[in-house]
């Protein structure tokens, strides 16, 4: 009996339930459209994550650059990975150590414009190399404690993803061509 009152319970569900859409039936324009919402679900992914490391990457700048300005070297030093090539006004230093690192930035820092209270970034663009190299084309300025502009200045920054993070290994100082 019980055999029986199961299968009578069973038996609508089995017999009424529909069939999965199968591609093949469908019409093709729902076949089409869902192919395209597919395409745009996997198409986006990519560029949110894109658009989030570039956003941390900036952020990392703007990190580094508060540090600069405060003479933060152990700071400073976090945010690269050696060896780092350094391109400043046409004198190529490779620095293969963090030790190395601060005494650079050191010599650098005491000799930045006088006055010289904080900097800004005015406009950055990032270039990708690869999925783990990207380039930081950044234009800043710098202001004395008069908020005023005393330096504008242009730089190509290289970072790579190491370990779980993105760390600089290159810096070059560009020469800003003000003629458009």
């Amino acid at each position: 009996m019980k055999k029986l009152l199961f299968i009578a319970f069973l038996f609508p569900i089995f017999v009424f339930s529909q069939n999965p859409m199968i591609k093949k039936e469908m019409n093709p324009i729902m076949k089409k459209k869902m192919e395209i919402k597919k395409k745009k679900n996997l198409d986006s992914k990519p560029l949110e994550m894109k658009k989030k490391v570039e956003k941390t990457i900036i952020n990392l700048w703007e990190e580094y650059s508060r540090a600069f300005e405060y003479s933060d070297f152990e700071k400073i030093k976090t945010y690269f990975t050696y060896p780092v090539t350094f391109s400043l006004l046409g004198n190529p230093v490779i620095v293969k150590n963090e030790n190395d690192l601060i005494k650079l930035y050191n010599q650098i820092r005491s000799n930045v414009q006088e006055g010289y209270k904080y900097s800004k970034l005015e406009k950055s663009r990032i270039i990708w190399i690869s999925k783990e190299i990207c380039m930081v084309d950044a234009t800043y300025s710098r202001f004395n404690e008069n908020y005023e502009r005393i330096f504008t200045g242009r730089g190509l920054y290289m970072y790579k993803r190491v370990d779980k993070s993105w760390k600089m290994f290159s810096m070059s100082g560009v020469e800003i061509n003000n003629k458009k």
